[in-house]
């Protein structure tokens, strides 16, 4: 019987041509009640560190800023999607491409100026600012909450913005992103890579699975295995359609911790 570590291994049968992507929050650290808490811990940081040395690629796809995310993990020579897929960051470079037409930059931004009120930070919504898209958390409140939360997302709606919803976060996003399905696509298209492994937790990561899973059945690419990190607010569909479930993010942290001290 084959166990996650053993599957894991096929990164290792041909290291070069191997790709391991990895969401941030909830995959490689712990989901918390204020964003900026969020810490991936030091174990986690230094097997990226040593994967990103052995295989081709190793990339985290967040929803996070791609500074940010890269300022979080710590890693250099680890490839940050940022933003969903608006942001690419490669190593090296000191500010991310973006993947948006400047028109759309600053939409989510505007809608949150000419909406924001008291009654927000009364229901204890709290804002962050990730440029062109803006998010509203409101892990902690209570229903009414988000009842309030689903108004302004129709509001947001009806202003042609696209309301995307995770782990108790609302997220306001120009019209017609792809996310993270078409920063994966992007990542492995052209570069010949013959084994992915894709490790996530939310609906953003269930909607990179599913682009990842079309691309395996077109021959895109040949070996896929996907990791699901297990959680209450989680898709079901993510859960059903992963190769290996783990139930949390130390657990996923512990699996690439041994394929980081493996000889390549």
């Amino acid at each position: 019987m084959s166990t996650p570590e053993s599957q894991l291994s096929i990164l290792f049968d041909d290291p070069g041509r191997s790709a391991l992507l990895s969401d941030i929050d909830g995959t490689l650290c712990r989901i918390v009640d204020r964003p900026e808490n969020a810490k991936v811990p030091d174990k986690a940081k230094e097997s990226l560190e040593i994967l990103s040395r052995k295989l081709g690629l190793v990339a985290c796809v967040t929803g996070r800023p791609a500074l940010v995310g890269r300022q979080m993990v710590g890693v250099d020579g680890v490839t940050y999607f940022g933003n969903h897929g608006l942001e690419l960051l490669r190593p090296g470079d000191d500010r991310p491409e973006l993947h948006l037409d400047p028109e759309q930059l600053g939409r989510a931004a505007r809608f949150i100026a000419e909406h924001d009120s008291p009654m927000w930070v009364e229901a204890k919504i709290r804002l962050e600012d990730k440029g062109p898209i803006q998010a509203l958390h409101w892990r902690g409140a209570g229903p009414r909450t988000e009842a309030l939360v689903h108004q302004i997302a129709d509001h947001a709606i009806a202003a042609d913005l696209t309301a995307h919803w995770g782990r108790k976060v609302l997220e306001l996003r120009p019209p017609d992103m792809e996310g993270k399905a078409g920063a994966v696509e992007a990542l492995l298209a052209v570069n010949g890579f013959e084994t992915v492994v894709f490790a996530g937790d939310d609906k953003t990561d269930l909607e990179a699975v599913r682009r990842l899973q079309e691309m395996r059945d077109k021959g895109q690419i040949p070996r896929l295995l996907v990791v699901a990190v297990g959680s209450a607010e989680g898709p079901e569909e993510l859960f059903e359609r992963a190769d290996v479930l783990v139930t949390e993010s130390d657990d996923w942290i512990e699996l690439i911790s041994g394929l980081a001290a493996r000889d390549a």
